[in-house]
């Protein structure tokens, strides 16, 4: 299992006039937790795409559970519990200022090649990157 944390300050352009959080960006902070993960890895998107892969969004879950307001300082807790084969799938835990949690969801990606479009599995510079946290060789 491969666990990342990252904070990210809530912006007065991704609230309401009440101050809350629009749910839409929940899901942009799922992205942002990710693509720290995927930099922490040493794979950064950058480089996946460089290498001829793109990882398309196949689906997307979140239970809002308290709003983030304007001034919270949030703690992303993306964890990746299972080998990338043909798909990832990202956890993501989403914690207020307080430790509060303000959401859970997932993310599930796939492969596919740049040029083609069309799925493949992971890359083993992909896997490779994971093995370590997964004891699988």
């Amino acid at each position: 299992m491969f666990t990342s944390e990252t904070f990210l300050d809530v912006r007065y352009y991704e609230t309401d006039l009440m101050g809350i959080v629009h749910h839409s960006n929940y899901i942009r902070y799922f992205e942002c937790g990710r693509n720290d993960a995927l930099i922490k890895l040493g794979i950064p998107i950058t480089a996946i795409e460089a290498a001829g892969i793109m990882m398309p969004v196949v689906s997307v879950n979140c239970v809002y559970k308290i709003p983030a307001k304007n001034g919270d300082r949030l703690r992303l807790v993306s964890t990746i519990s299972e080998m990338p084969k043909a798909k990832i799938k990202i956890d993501t835990t989403i914690y207020n200022t307080a430790d509060e949690v303000v959401c859970y969801g997932n993310v599930t990606l796939g492969f596919i090649h740049s040029d083609t479009r069309r799925p493949t599995r992971a890359p083993q510079s992909i896997v490779t990157k994971f093995q370590p946290f997964f004891n699988e060789q």
